[in-house]
């Protein structure tokens, strides 16, 4: 029961869908803690590659207050120094020069003309203008140093003072503190190694999964020396492993059925051969006695069943005739002698031959070939073969129709040999009915020589049988 049990879960263990809710669960439980190491790992980068600036010990570097702080002192003096003399607001500026020592400060009274200075600055003018004033308020904005305007007496022009400007380096804003700028400059580049290690790690897994179909697929494609498609290299016992298996196992089935399939061939044409011979000479000794019997005085109808027996002997006698010549066609081992011969001249020869055969049976024979030769390229012998059994089946199962017809017409666009027959047609059942060995062994000589043959039925009685090259 256990190993019944826990079959289920090798095969999940072992499954794709396993594995790829593995590369999940990994992404999904460590990228919060990749997050955190990723940050650590920028800022160890950033230590190791961008180490603090220190600054100079012998540079003594004041620090003021904020921005916010500096603006709102400097407000404050403009707006207490309303209604004050240009005498007390030189000393009040000359007081905050000594709290700001590092600090450039000036003011300009109502009349645009520039008063004191701490320090004096060159670069100042002496009257100022509306487009002065425009200027250096647009100049000063969000640049170095920090700049503050303040008009003297209050937060408006209604003083009628003028106004005054204070002007502190930003480096004496705020502390040195030493740091680092941009400890996290690197946190991105990290991020995006993280997401690039889960990428490549699905695309390995369904690249290998695509190599393994393709693989798979190529196995059944391609086929081995026998026919049968090739085995395919085992991978992990996954889905795709198992239909890998399930593959190599028809494969193997397919191969088994082939060998046995050739070895009942090979025992069924050794059985034929063997029967064939072992019955031709109990039937060459039938037919010597039948001989002798010939030479008794016999009645009537002695010397019919006399007839009778040896026209079975000649039908068994032909049987295995046919069954000698489709074992050696069917196994290949029929030699055949392919050379180009006037086919009408083979005709005429055999149809010779059947003539008195045809006059006895009552057959009338009407030939109607050409002089001119046409050249097929065939087994002479083989293609007298083909004719004998067609002429001995028209014997046979249509010698009722009296006539047999010779001649060649054109068929699909190639002369064709054609012979006819007035007999009831392929649909009658002839009592002379055989297991249809000739007619194989027709289709297999002409096979060989490339020839095809054809043969039309006709539902008012009469038989057509067409043979032409193929090319």
């Amino acid at each position: 029961m256990r190993r019944h049990g826990g079959q289920p879960f090798k095969k999940f263990r072992n499954s794709l869908l396993s594995r790829y809710l593995g590369i999940i669960g990994f992404a999904l439980v460590f990228i919060p803690i990749l997050i955190p190491v990723s940050f650590l790992a920028s800022w160890g980068v950033n230590r190791a590659f961008f180490p603090a600036s220190v600054p100079d010990k012998t540079e003594v570097v004041r620090s003021y207050g904020s921005g916010l702080q500096l603006e709102n002192t400097w407000h404050n003096a403009a707006s207490s120094l309303s209604g004050k003399t240009p005498e007390e607001i030189n000393e009040r500026l000359r007081a905050l020069k000594q709290d700001y020592p590092d600090a450039s400060m000036f003011w300009v009274d109502a009349e645009g003309l520039t008063r004191l200075q701490l320090p004096e600055q060159s670069g100042l003018p002496s009257k100022w203008t509306p487009e002065d004033a425009v200027a250096f308020m647009k100049h000063a904005v969000d640049s170095d140093p920090f700049t503050v305007v303040a008009f003297i007496g209050g937060k408006s022009q209604a003083a009628g003072q003028g106004f005054m400007v204070f002007e502190l380096p930003r480096k004496n804003m705020k502390p040195l503190t030493g740091g680092r700028e941009g400890d996290y400059r690197f946190y991105g580049f990290f991020i995006f190694l993280m997401f690039s290690f889960f990428i490549l790690i699905s695309y390995l897994f369904f690249r290998d999964i695509r190599k393994r179909l393709l693989r798979l697929e190529s196995g059944m494609t391609r086929t081995g020396p026998n026919g049968l498609p090739v085995r395919v290299p085992l991978g992990r016992p996954d889905e795709i492993g198992r239909l890998e298996q399930a593959f190599n196992h028809m494969v193997d089935e397919l191969d088994d059925s082939r060998r046995r399939e050739h070895e009942e061939e090979e025992l069924r044409k050794s059985l034929i051969s063997n029967l064939s011979h072992d019955l031709r000479t109990p039937l060459t000794v039938l037919g010597g006695q039948l001989y002798s019997f010939r030479k008794e005085p016999l009645s009537d109808q002695g010397q019919q069943a006399l007839a009778l027996m040896e026209t079975k002997i000649n039908d068994l006698s032909g049987l295995i005739d046919h069954l000698l010549s489709y074992n050696l066609l069917a196994s290949g081992r029929y030699v055949m002698n392919l050379e180009d011969r006037d086919m009408l001249r083979v005709v005429r020869v055999s149809a010779a031959a059947w003539y008195p055969l045809w006059e006895k049976a009552g057959i009338e024979a009407d030939i109607d070939l050409p002089e001119d030769p046409l050249i097929w390229h065939i087994d002479e012998q083989g293609f007298r073969r083909v004719l004998d059994n067609l002429f001995q089946n028209l014997v046979r199962h249509a010698g009722s129709g009296g006539y047999v017809g010779i001649s060649i017409e054109q068929r699909h666009r190639k002369t064709a040999l054609f012979i006819a027959d007035r007999g009831p047609g392929l649909g009658s059942v002839s009592p002379a009915k055989g297991a249809g060995l000739g007619l194989q062994i027709v289709d297999l000589l002409l096979r060989e020589m490339g020839l095809v043959r054809e043969t039309v039925s006709y539902p008012e009685g009469g038989t057509r049988v067409y043979i032409y090259p193929l090319q």
